[in-house]
């Protein structure tokens, strides 16, 4: 015993000497200090309690992801870039290359996601003695959110270090599975509405309507359900909410005039962004009803997803951006196209000084539709029902990276993807952006329009809900092959 004391007061001395060797000059480099207890292999071997850890790290990729994505909305025709760093060629998505200096903010997030994911059910997870069903339910959840985002922006991609690419609906039907397993696996109510929610939407990616359709009936069956939102989370210190920066705080981004009424729809760098909720089954029940030829049935959904976009919470912001050659007359009307009606109420009215102006903001849902408008659909005109089903997925998702994916654009992956896998390079899809014919061609078509002051009229230059709707079988996943 005592020489067991001595030997613990010569290390206590030792340690003092080289603390204040330390101290004393700057030859001693701390990172030449290692500890052989503290490996990776010890710690793949010993996880025990760092799925906690695993989770919190899940949460905030995906809230990254989530965030990053923000910018793909240029892509579409929901915003036009004035003056963002990011780059010009989103909004000419045929320009896009992986070369583009902007993919990786958007590529690399959603991959990170993926294989913190695979890496926390493969090693971490497996050795954590501590590690809970909801744990296990929770990170199989994130991987598959992973794999929906990517099939969403992305037509081919590894998801395997310098593995091969699989499709967006292989991928989409890789994440099924795991929306499965973590719906079986939960204790937890909301994250079974989470997976519910979830695997109608990787089924709808997937293409199979019979699946998407019940999956999301399911989800809506739950309990609590019936309004429910799943958000991204956010602070203001560490993680904020990346699009408010861009289209509140230096208004960089512009909205197309035609949704003029839902800028801007988060205010503060805190504001959570909706993820999964519940107006997304109602509208992938109407599609697959139109795809069956049950326009009926089709408008009773559309008007369930009005009706719950409109019950949404509606709050006020002062408003201090002056629409920099943009209309800013609430009086004014909007034609979707050329051949449209003038719809009024899509604009507001900002600016007046640091003060601002107050406008309304929908941060969960909005619509310009009603039940009314849907109900009136003419009974026999189906093409008018797709172009009013894609309108209000364009509103009622507005800013939440989802536009891009419904006009079948797709990105393509990395330069450094494709220089650093083989498998990548020789991939057939994958490296070069995907835009379908029946997107206008040349420049910044999809966010043009021209103003007739005089009559105060704003007419957008391409009404792409009625081109998807012309298009229709080149567009739903449940049509397309």
């Amino acid at each position: 015993m005592k020489s067991k004391r001595i030997n613990i007061l010569f290390c206590l001395v030792i340690s003092a000497v080289l603390l204040l060797a330390f101290n004393a000059c700057e030859l001693v480099d701390p990172t030449n200090v290692t500890n052989p207890e503290i490996t990776d292999e010890a710690l793949r071997e010993n996880s025990t309690g760092g799925t906690a850890s695993l989770i919190t790290g899940l949460r905030r990729e995906f809230s990254d992801a989530v965030r990053s994505a923000h910018i793909i909305d240029v892509v579409s025709d929901n915003y036009f870039n004035t003056a963002s760093f990011i780059s010009n060629n989103l909004d000419r998505p045929s320009s896009v290359t992986p070369l583009d200096l902007t993919l990786p903010t958007v590529y690399n997030a959603q991959q990170e996601l993926h294989a913190l994911a695979d890496f926390g059910l493969s090693t971490i997870i497996p050795n954590d003695k501590l590690a809970t069903d909801e744990q296990r339910a929770e990170a199989r959840f994130y991987k598959g959110m992973a794999l929906v985002l990517l099939a969403e922006n992305f037509s081919a991609f590894p998801i395997q270090e310098l593995g091969p690419t699989v499709t967006s609906r292989q991928a989409a039907t890789l994440a099924v599975d795991e929306f499965k397993t973590a719906f079986d696996l939960t204790p937890n109510a909301n994250m079974k509405i989470n997976c519910k929610l979830a695997l109608a939407r990787a089924y709808r990616l997937a293409g199979d309507k019979a699946n998407a359709a019940a999956e999301a009936q399911a989800a809506l069956a739950l309990p609590n359900a019936a309004n429910y939102v799943f958000y991204a989370q956010y602070d203001a210190a560490q993680l904020t909410n990346t699009p408010v920066g861009r289209i509140v705080t230096l208004a960089d981004l512009q909205p197309l005039p035609r949704l003029d009424f839902l800028d801007p729809k988060y205010t503060v760098n805190n504001t959570p962004i909706p993820s999964l909720k519940a107006e997304e089954a109602h509208l992938i029940i109407a599609e697959v009803a139109l795809v069956d030829g049950d326009l009926a049935g089709a408008r009773l959904t559309m008007a369930n997803a009005v009706t719950l976009a409109l019950s949404r919470p509606v709050t006020n912001f002062n408003d201090s951006d002056n629409r920099r050659n943009r209309p800013n007359d609430p009086t004014w009307t909007v034609k979707a196209g050329p051949n449209a009606p003038a719809v009024p109420g899509l604009i507001q009215k900002r600016g007046g000084g640091t003060a601002g102006t107050q406008v309304k903001v929908y941060a969960i849902s909005g619509t310009s539709l009603t039940v009314a408008a849907i109900n009136a659909l003419a009974t026999a005109n189906a093409t008018e029902h797709y172009r009013i089903l894609y309108l209000l997925r364009q509103e009622i998702f507005f800013l939440e990276a989802r536009r891009m994916s419904d006009l079948g654009i797709r990105l393509p992956v990395t330069d450094r993807q494709i220089q650093t896998n083989q498998n990548v390079a020789a991939a057939a899809v994958g490296k070069n952006v995907n835009v379908p014919s029946y997107i206008p061609a040349g420049g910044t078509e999809l966010d043009q329009f021209t103003v007739d002051a005089a009559a105060g009229v704003v007419t957008i230059a391409h009404d792409m809900n009625q081109l998807i709707a012309e298009n229709i079988q080149q567009v739903s996943p449940f049509l397309a092959q």
